[in-house]
């Protein structure tokens, strides 16, 4: 009896497909951070990166340059989280703007570095982030809401 042989899927041929298969993973960022100030968890820059680079996997793979936009008189600092597909060159750009309560110490900008690089990455690969304890599994689905249309005075459908 001959073996079967296994046809290996193809490899995504472009960015789209590429991150279609990746989407299809449903990868989530791990909630591992702690926020003490307001009691709740978030998902760390290192979670949010190790979600991300599983798309490496279709031949994704990701920079997050610093940048800066002028706008009129204003110049605004970026992340530019830009996803590039290897086997074809093609890339998504998306900036998201750095914010520090103070621009001259270099730790609080160093926070806003890293917050514009956690939500910037986070938002170019619509990563969710969850719950590494299990509780929001054990809840079980949410029910949908009930929608009401009341017609206002004069409306016509």
């Amino acid at each position: 009896m001959a073996e079967k042989a296994f046809k290996e899927d193809p490899k995504p041929a472009n960015f789209d497909e590429a991150m279609l298969a990746f989407q299809k993973l449903q990868v989530s960022a791990v909630k591992s951070g702690k926020n003490p100030h307001f009691k709740s968890n978030y998902a760390t820059l290192e979670e949010v990166i190790k979600a991300a680079s599983q798309a490496n996997e279709f031949g994704l793979y990701f920079t997050q340059p610093l940048d800066l936009i002028v706008l009129g008189d204003q110049i605004i600092q970026v992340v530019q989280t830009t996803i590039v597909h290897a086997p074809t060159g093609e890339k998504r750009v998306s900036p998201c703007p750095v914010r520090s309560k103070d621009p001259s110490d270099a730790q609080k900008m160093g926070s806003g570095i890293t917050y514009a690089k956690r939500y910037g990455l986070q938002a170019a690969f619509a990563l969710p982030s969850a719950d590494d304890d299990g509780n929001e599994a054990s809840k079980g689905a949410p029910t949908k809401p009930t929608i009401v249309v009341t017609p206002t005075a004069g409306a016509s459908f």
